[in-house]
């Protein structure tokens, strides 16, 4: 037992810890109920602690590993033998599954390895299925950087053989051995790395064995992840069957790349690789490991209680990198980084930043776990996992707010003074090395009584400029106007500068640009002549144009466009053009205001030609200007549904205006419907920093964090959202829906819109929609009917919805004859939308439903799989996760439960909120619950 020492009562809970650890590792068993009383302030604490090491007490000599014992006695050397039509040229490596060779295709002439199982195991029952087991999960991987599986071969011998793709080059462990590796050659493999763990998390696999001896590099830089022999699938029966020790007293993985849960021999899940790829990235950039020690007893150890050497990074290791790396090695899985693919993100948006994936600065890359103080900015939670005084200052992006100028004149001009300072901002926002708030968040300040220091710490942002603005009669080109800016650090609430520009209206665009100018020398950013060109340019000699442009502007900028909205700023930009045909820009918010009209109101093919046609002209007056290839873009997407098309014009419009949040806010729309969900979030993030007090950009992340099944911190953006726009009434309604998807609790949710009540209506239907829904998951029938009718149905859809609601209702209760004379009102109605819209996937789907309600089980099931093919998952993801529920409904109610069951467990693997928890209270499965595949599947995670 170690000697007491003094002043125990100082010593922190960690220096107690580690004293144990020394006294451990030097082979003496300490009392532990002696130690801790040495450590009163701790002793409940470090009981605790020490009982955690000493659970892997027993698994610190088992570390699964290759060892050559294996192999003893067998006869394994193949080399100049053949395996079926594959000539085994040399052994290339040995791993704890198998025996790898170089072989010869003499069929296909070309190069491969073959990987055998020893001798000594192959009778294993267990060891054969883990060996079959990896040729599955092999085949179900296709990604450039995961060698492929070609074939598996099982000889009467009992021998069996997987002929895998041969990767010429050196192992990562033999790179790094070689020379340290540079920043852009580690930050390189790091991401073909991420790419490859990310496809296979996609696909329910973990990898479990993550290390440089598994990565190969090929001679031409391209990375491969090799050796899946330890991975497993990360469904539930996988889980049950293949825990984490596959021998008796083994623990699957390398010491040094474990993750802490992994070293105890708890179960793992994907957030294991994301930790040894922390300790991959960590080593790459470092030259160490990130836990070392001389026994694989004392690496454990140190993996379990001790930090890396942060200070061991390079001084030019980015800020982000930096974050990346704690967050990949955060000890407490559930803090970890969330998704391995935006690590991959990350790196790459170092290496080669990319378009349409914007820059997560240190406030985006803190992901907030669990319920966090609404009012937190992101930047502050980022700078507790690491210090200001690490950050590079060249890595840091200037953020600066241009709030809304004061107008000086009269009121009946407020649009002007709101427009020169959108129209600064936009000059602005176009400069690289500015992070530009939005006009949606800066226009929130507008006659507000906070200082300096609340907007700055609100918005997260460096600088503030403000000013005045006067002019008597803007459309008059001879009128004079005065524009008074000032600059504000906000650090020191100095004024950095500021100044008086005052001349005719006739020259307001290079007032704008020299204001614009100035700002630029005092924040130290050197222009680039395109963006000095930019900042001069002069969209209208007509300055009447210009105001009637400014003042469609004002309508068609805001946050819910109205018809009537829409209506007047069509009509602004139309008298625009009449005076100057050639005003490029105001064709472009023309285009995009028709595309509103028939997106949001009319879905009139004239305000659909008409989109197109001005964002045609925008295009052929100024083919550089994003303003255009936006408008086009909407076009394309609102339109025609042509996603592909949609973001390339995006693209082009971000390279001139990348902190647009608008268009990354767009992009994010596209990607999501497009089923990519991740590269959404990643968009969305970026619109979220450079418009951090939108609502609906709270809201995207929020419903897309929850789509992803990544609860906690869907649940802290709604909170964010809630608390930008308490009278939002969907925004409860969602929240609520959250609640029902993680946890299945309905008690949660209706807390949810009982807390609304101070704030909304709860007559309004989205509102009651949700209560009606609620009662139905509580069986309460009755009161659900009681909801209804909300008002009289005036449109063929709103009817629609009713009989479809009623009819299931009354179907739970057993009332079938209710249910039929529901169910025949919607097929009237579906009938004829399927006549007239033939390639609408939802009244295919409905009208399906309908079927099925009457017992036509044919044409049911005949309408709803038309319904999924008519949109496909990467045209409209969520239309069809939609429709694919409803065909699950279709098969249920025909009593095809088979069927129901194999699209449910589809749906479970897609984005979207049919969860486990759901499935256990929702009455729409009842039929189910004696079935025992669905009995199986909802007891998953309890």
């Amino acid at each position: 037992m170690a000697a007491q020492i003094n002043n125990n009562e100082t010593v922190s809970l960690k220096e107690a810890l580690q004293r144990f650890v020394e006294v451990y590792l030097q082979g003496r068993q300490p009392d532990i109920d002696e130690f801790v009383r040495q450590y009163p302030q701790h002793e409940s604490q470090l009981r605790k602690r020490i009982q955690d090491l000493r659970e892997i007490d027993t698994l610190f000599d088992s570390i699964f590993q290759s060892e050559s014992s294996e192999f003893e006695g067998e006869e394994h050397d193949l080399v100049g033998k053949q395996v079926g039509s594959f000539e085994i040229v040399e052994l290339i490596g040995r791993g704890g599954m198998g025996i790898v060779y170089l072989a010869r295709d003499t069929k296909l002439k070309r190069s491969v390895a073959i990987k055998s199982m020893p001798y000594k195991i192959t009778g294993d029952s267990d060891s054969l299925t883990h060996f079959r087991r990896e040729a599955e999960i092999l085949a179900s991987l296709n990604h450039p950087n995961i060698a492929v599986i070609h074939e598996i071969i099982e000889q009467d011998t009992g021998a069996s053989y997987l002929v895998l793709e041969y990767v010429p080059g050196e192992t990562l462990t033999e790179r790094m051995a070689r020379e340290p590796l540079k920043l852009e050659e580690a930050l390189s493999i790091g991401q073909q790395v991420a790419e490859a763990i990310s496809a296979a998390h996609k696909k329910g696999i973990v990898h479990r064995d993550l290390k440089p001896g598994n990565i190969k590099i090929t001679p031409e830089g391209r990375v491969k992840v090799l050796d899946f022999g330890l991975a497993k699938s990360s469904s539930k029966e996988a889980i049950k069957s293949d825990i984490t020790a596959t021998e008796s007293g083994r623990v699957i993985g390398t010491p040094a790349y474990m993750s802490p849960e992994q070293a105890r021999g708890k179960s793992t899940d994907y957030r294991t690789d994301i930790w040894s790829f922390g300790c991959v990235l960590y080593q790459m950039l470092t030259a160490h490991l990130p836990f070392e020690g001389e026994t694989a007893t004392d690496t454990l150890a140190s993996i379990i209680e001790r930090e890396p050497d942060w200070n061991l990074l390079l001084q030019e290791t980015p800020a982000n990198i930096r974050i990346l790396l704690q967050r990949c090695l955060e000890k407490d899985p559930d803090r970890r980084l969330g998704d391995i693919a935006e690590a991959a993100t990350e790196i790459s948006e170092v290496v080669s930043k990319p378009a349409t994936a914007p820059t997560m600065k240190l406030q985006r890359m803190t992901m907030i776990i669990g319920v966090v103080a609404i009012g937190m900015i992101l930047s502050g939670i980022a700078l507790k996992f690491i210090p200001k005084r690490e950050l590079p200052d060249s890595s840091k992006e200037i953020r600066l707010v241009v709030l809304p100028f004061e107008n000086l004149s009269s009121t009946e001009d407020e649009y002007f003074s709101d427009g020169i300072t959108d129209e600064i901002t936009v000059r602005l926002a176009s400069i690289h090395g500015l992070g530009i708030i939005s006009r949606q968040s800066a226009m929130q300040y507008k006659k507000s009584e906070k200082n300096t220091r609340q907007i700055a710490e609100e918005l997260s942002v460096d600088y503030i400029l403000e000013g005045t603005i006067q002019c008597e009669h803007p459309s008059d080109p001879n009128s004079r106007v005065k524009i008074r800016p000032q600059l504000i650090r906000v650090a020191d609430d100095t004024h950095v500068w500021a100044e008086i520009y005052e001349d005719d209206m006739s020259q307001i665009f290079r007032l704008q640009s020299e204001v614009a100018e100035r700002t630029v020398r005092a924040l130290d950013i050197t222009l680039f002549e395109a963006e000095r060109q930019s900042l001069r340019a002069e969209p209208t000699k007509n300055m009447e144009a210009y105001v009637y442009y400014l003042r469609g502007n004002d309508y068609s900028s805001r946050l819910y466009q109205s018809q009537n909205d829409l209506m007047i700023a069509i009509g602004m930009y139309e008298k625009a053009i009449d005076l100057d045909d050639k005003f490029a820009l105001a064709h472009a918010w023309l285009s995009h205001a028709y595309s509103g009209m028939y997106w949001f109101h009319s879905r009139s093919e004239e305000h659909r030609t008409k989109a197109w046609e001005e964002s045609e002209q925008a295009l052929n007056l100024d083919p550089d200007l994003p303003e255009a290839h936006w408008a086009r873009a909407v076009c394309y997407y609102w339109g025609r549904l042509d996603h592909g098309n949609a973001l390339k014009e995006l693209e082009i419009a971000l390279k001139s205006q990348p902190k647009n949040s608008r268009i990354l806010a767009t992009i994010g729309h596209i990607k999501r419907r497009q089923g990519n969900y991740l590269e959404a979030l990643a968009n969305y993030k970026g619109a979220f920093e450079l418009n951090p007090l939108s609502h609906p950009r709270a809201g995207d992340l929020a419903g897309t964090l929850g789509q992803l099944r990544r609860y906690p911190e869907s649940e802290y953006y709604y909170d964010r959202a809630i608390s930008l726009a308490p009278d939002e009434s969907a925004l409860y309604c969602w929240k609520a829906h959250l609640y029902l998807a993680w946890r299945g609790n309905t008690s949660e949710a209706r807390k949810v819109l009982d807390e609304a009540s101070q704030y909304v209506n709860l007559d309004n239907e989205r509102v009651v929609r949700t209560l009606v829904r609620l009662d139905v998951l509580d069986r309460e029938y009755e009161t659900a009917l009681n909801r209804l009718p909300l008002e009289s149905p005036t449109t063929d859809n709103s009817k629609i919805r009713n009989a479809m609601q009623y009819a299931e209702i009354y179907r739970y209760m057993g009332n079938k004859e209710s249910a039929e004379g529901y169910y025949e009102e919607a097929q009237s109605i579906l009938e004829s939308k399927v006549k007239e819209y033939p390639k609408n996937g939802y009244y295919h789907s409905m009208l399906g439903i309908t079927y099925a309600g009457l017992g036509l089980e044919e044409e049911a099931i005949r309408e709803a799989q038309l319904g999924v093919e008519l949109v496909p998952y990467d045209k409209d993801s969520q239309s069809h996760i939609s429709g694919s529920r409803d065909i699950a409904l279709v098969y249920l109610m025909v009593g095809q439960y088979d069927a129901a069951i194999e699209k449910i467990k589809y749906l479970l693997d897609k984005p979207g909120l049919l969860t486990i928890p759901l499935l256990r209270i929702d009455p729409v499965w009842d039929s189910l619950r004696d079935h025992s595949h669905f009995q199986n599947l909802i007891e998953q995670d309890k």
